[in-house]
């Protein structure tokens, strides 16, 4: 099949504005976002970047979006026309890349003094036996974004909401028995800005439904 794409281009040190490629190829049905982007960058354009590490939904540093949608590269099918950008809302470093670490650091400065507090997914022997189930799940996230991306409250307040995943990393401290009694506060405050409208659920792509479990840990205390 003849599959038509539409591939985001910005470079910051030469564009002033982002643009699109257009890419027309012979490709097999089965094959997907990720198949086509790694040829794209074989055969036409070597300079183009993207972002991939394990290609079999276990990590979602490939997260991009097609055709107005979030997903993961590595598991959408090709379709006969395509448009991929990078995720939105989300801070950019070229083509299809966006920053995970200053994404990542922005929810942090929304929650000051909770950042070592996140190592709580490094310490096993804190967590209550009776909530590690709960925790078990709530780890399973690959932190891949595109919760965050498609948030309306964060597209609209970005600087004052820590978005679903900021909800997650709170509601895996709160099992901790120690936990400082702030997570609490900022819990409180996170859950009164979330509409729940389980968009960032619906884009998910673990299948435990972590999005919906936190907001349950939190709610519940």
């Amino acid at each position: 099949m003849n599959v038509k794409c539409d591939v985001y281009r910005f470079d910051p040190d030469s564009d002033a504005q982002g643009r699109y490629e257009t890419y027309v190829l012979d490709a097999e049905p089965t094959e997907t976002i990720l198949d086509i982007l790694r040829r794209i960058y074989r055969d036409f354009q070597p300079e183009l970047s993207f972002r991939f590490a394990c290609g079999v939904v276990k990590c979602g540093e490939c997260a991009v979006m097609v055709n107005n949608t979030p997903c993961l590269a590595c598991e959408r099918v090709i379709e006969p026309e395509l448009k991929i950008d990078p995720l939105p809302g989300l801070p950019l470093i070229k083509d299809l890349v966006i920053d995970r670490r200053q994404a990542f650091e922005r929810i942090l400065k929304l929650l000051p003094g909770v950042s070592t507090m996140l190592q709580i997914r490094d310490r096993w022997e804190s967590v209550d036996p009776d909530a590690t189930d709960r925790y078990v799940q709530l780890t399973r996230c690959f932190e891949c974004l595109m919760c965050q991306s498609a948030c309306p409250v964060f597209a609209d307040m970005p600087e004052k909401f820590v978005g679903p995943l900021g909800i997650l990393w709170l509601a895996q401290m709160s099992l901790d028995p120690k936990t400082d009694a702030a997570v609490w506060q900022y819990a409180e405050s996170a859950l009164d800005s979330c509409t729940r409208c389980g968009i960032c659920a619906g884009v998910c792509p673990c299948s435990e439904k972590i999005l919906d479990l936190a907001l349950d840990t939190l709610e519940k205390g």
